[in-house]
Formats: structure tokens, sequence, C-alpha cells
């Protein structure tokens, strides 16, 4: 993100074509996220647009901000290109910019990563990203941060404060019900509230292998959560991802009728009935 545009776009062209390789070689194994200049919003729209309508890419990667500056800000043409097209938008940390007092113990991870994530999810909320975008599908690691776990702070200052009501019509917590959240909390009764406040549909397996944060077990993390109903479990096992990410096979093998990815910018012939 701290590239000169233009290099940036090239850049992430190169890593698009890599990632494609890598899924026509095995593509009952993979699919890929398209990693756009997000410094540069209409050319990140145009990249990922080319992802996904000819390299067949399911959706984006971004980090939690652009050298400091808000993803929430001046950058609708991406979002739009986004929501138009029914993808996918994993968000992970890039780091916490005021990250002076996170000097020790690995605090720069450990709270700073959460932290970011935190901090980018109330902008896209307060900013109004998801009321303009409310079909967006957007994924917040590490369980959303903190964000996601206090949700009744925000709606009350919506209701205590005009400068909280600037562009954000409603609660926030109907922007934040629209989210998605992975599993890597390291505890079970945090997963539980997680559940409880957003739903079995809108949380999906994470791993972070094979960083030293990341969770080596996750199927047998969520596994054991006796909490979970069987029809839960596998939703956040594979099924939410399957849906997000189109995966055909997997939702074939469920007895679920997939929607179809775009595939072009022509609008599909319509069959007459007879």
């Amino acid at each position: 993100y701290w590239l000169e545009p233009e290099i940036a776009r090239k850049m992430s062209r190169s890593v698009n074509e890599h990632l494609a390789s890598i899924v026509r070689a095995h593509p009952d194994r993979f699919v890929a996220l398209a990693h756009v200049p997000l410094q540069a919003p209409e050319a990140a729209a145009e990249e990922l647009d080319y992802c996904v309508r000819q390299l067949g890419f399911r959706g984006a990667e971004i980090g939690t901000n652009v050298v400091g500056t808000e993803i929430s800000r001046g950058r609708d043409e991406f979002w739009r290109k986004a929501h138009e097209l029914d993808i996918v938008v994993f968000m992970h940390p890039n780091g916490f910019t005021g990250g002076e007092r996170l000097a020790d113990h690995y605090f720069t991870n450990v709270i700073g990563n959460p932290l970011d994530t935190t901090v980018a999810v109330a902008h896209l909320v307060f900013d109004g990203v998801l009321e303009r975008f409310p079909k967006l599908k957007l994924v917040a690691a590490h369980g959303g941060g903190y964000v996601a776990h206090y949700p009744a702070r925000m709606d009350h200052v919506w209701g205590a404060r005009a400068d909280a009501r600037t562009v954000l019509k409603k609660r926030p917590r109907q922007s934040l019900a629209k989210l998605y959240f992975d599993t890597i909390v390291f505890d079970r009764e945090q997963l539980r509230h997680l559940v409880n406040l957003w739903g079995a549909d809108h949380i999906l397996v994470g791993t972070d292998y094979p960083y030293d944060m990341g969770m080596y077990d996750p199927r047998g993390f969520v596994g054991e959560c006796a909490f979970l109903k069987d029809a839960d479990r596998a939703k956040i096992l594979g099924l939410n991802a399957a849906r997000l990410l189109k995966i055909t096979s997997r939702l074939s093998s469920m007895g679920i009728r997939p929607a179809t990815a775009p595939s072009s910018g022509r609008p599909a012939k319509k069959r007459s009935r007879r």
C-alpha cells in the first residue's frame, strides 16, 4: 500500500497471475482471493473485476488501513465493485498504526492486530460503507478483533451523540450483523459469545497457519464446542465458507444449489419457455 499506484497495480497483477496458476494446478484444493492496490481505488476496482471475471477468483483480501488512512473513506469504487460482483472481502490487519506503546511482549500482534481490525470495522460502520453497500460480504479476521464483542457501546454512542450519526442512519449493530468473523479467538467461551451475538451462519473456521499466533487444530477447536448443534458446527467448519466462496462441489454434496459466480461483463441470455 505504500508503493506508487502504478507499481502497486503491476505488482498486484503479478501476484494475482501467480495465484491463478496455483489454482489451475490444483483446482480441487484451492480458490483465490485477489490482491488489489487499495491506495488507488479505481485501479483496485479494475483489478478485482479482472480477477473475478477473467481468472475466476472468489473475492479479495485487504488490509485494515492504507498507510494509516481509513479503508472506509475515499474508496467507494472498490467497495462498489465488490458489492456488484457479489464476492467476499477478507480483511486482515496489516499492523496497528499507533503502536509506540506496543513494542514489548509481542503486543504489536497480541493487542495491535485485533485493535487495528476493531478501528477499521468501526470506521466502516460509522462511515456508512455497510449501509451504502448492504449486500457486501466482509470477513473480519481474529474474531473481528474487539468490536464484534462490544456492539452495545457502539449503539449507545450512536444514540447519545450527534457526531456519531453524521453518516450512519441506523444503529451500528445493524451494520455489524452483516459481517462475518473467523474462529481465531483461542477460547471456546469467546466463540460461544460470537455465535450467540451474530449467529453460526456468520462464523468461519480460521487458522492463521503456519504463524506462531495461528491455531493448529481448528477443526478440533470447533468440533469440541459442546454448545454447537451439529448443523451449526458443519456451517462453521466449511459450509459457510463454501457459500461465500461459491465452492459448488461442496455445496452440491450437501444438496444445496449454489449461486453462480460472475464470469463476464455481459448479462446471460434468457431462455424462452416452450
